[in-house]
């Protein structure tokens, strides 16, 4: 029966996976991510004007009214700031895949079973997939289709901007994510002002199961309108 093993009891190693996914995919990757955005914003003062230009024009001036799906789908400039900066700083950098069969990828015969690593970050950032692949600018993915200014993208973007993996074993929380971290971006960005205690200091990260940005010190202070 090829429903046999959907319908078994899940072993402890199942049970210890899903925890795992839970917290770290739903947690630690929105945190960390909202901490490289803040990181960016802070060294492209353009953007971040951007940003809350788009903010005020979407959610408006009343700072206690509350969010709605519709504001969010509104944020396209949001959206192309969080692609940007994951771009450069991706969370989750490698991918992984098992090979359900054998298969000839490269030029080489892999067996079923093989454990692909895919370096999604080199991906990302490789000269043949995007243009000027270690500038900083949201606009490669905010209304492409207005502009061919970053054309090469249009054309690869489907298959190198991983943000979330693909295939039948993409993110199933994806959506989630991205609402989660566009409340936070507005519910900050539209109250306070962020500055980094040290502009001049690299982004402080640590390679692991995933990115993490060890240590962010900034000050925080009501905004000024």
């Amino acid at each position: 029966d090829d429903n046999a093993d959907l319908l078994r009891p899940m072993t402890d190693k199942d049970i210890c996976m899903i925890i795992l996914d839970a917290i770290l995919g739903a947690t630690d990757t929105t945190a960390n991510l909202f901490c490289y955005v803040a990181y960016y914003l802070e060294h492209y003062p353009e953007v971040k004007q951007r940003l809350r230009q788009e903010f005020d024009k979407v959610v408006g001036n009343d700072l206690t009214r509350p969010i709605t799906y519709k504001d969010l789908d509104g944020l396209e400039y949001c959206d192309a700031v969080i692609k940007e900066v994951y771009r450069n700083s991706p969370i989750a950098f490698v991918l992984g895949r098992i090979s359900a069969q054998n298969d000839n990828v490269g030029g080489y015969d892999w067996p079923e079973g093989t454990t692909f690593q895919i370096l999604a970050s080199a991906i990302m950032k490789h000269k043949d997939y995007w243009t000027e692949p270690e500038k900083f600018d949201p606009d490669r993915f905010y209304k492409v289709e207005e502009s061919d200014k970053y054309l090469l993208e249009k054309k690869k973007i489907k298959h190198t901007f991983q943000m979330f993996g693909g295939g039948v074993r993409i993110c199933p929380g994806r959506k989630l994510a991205i609402i989660k971290l566009k409340c936070l971006l507005i519910l900050t960005y539209r109250k306070y002002d962020i500055e980094l205690v040290d502009k001049n200091s690299p982004l402080q990260h640590q390679d692991g199961f995933i990115n993490v940005c060890k240590k962010l010190l900034v000050k925080i202070k009501p905004r000024k309108f």
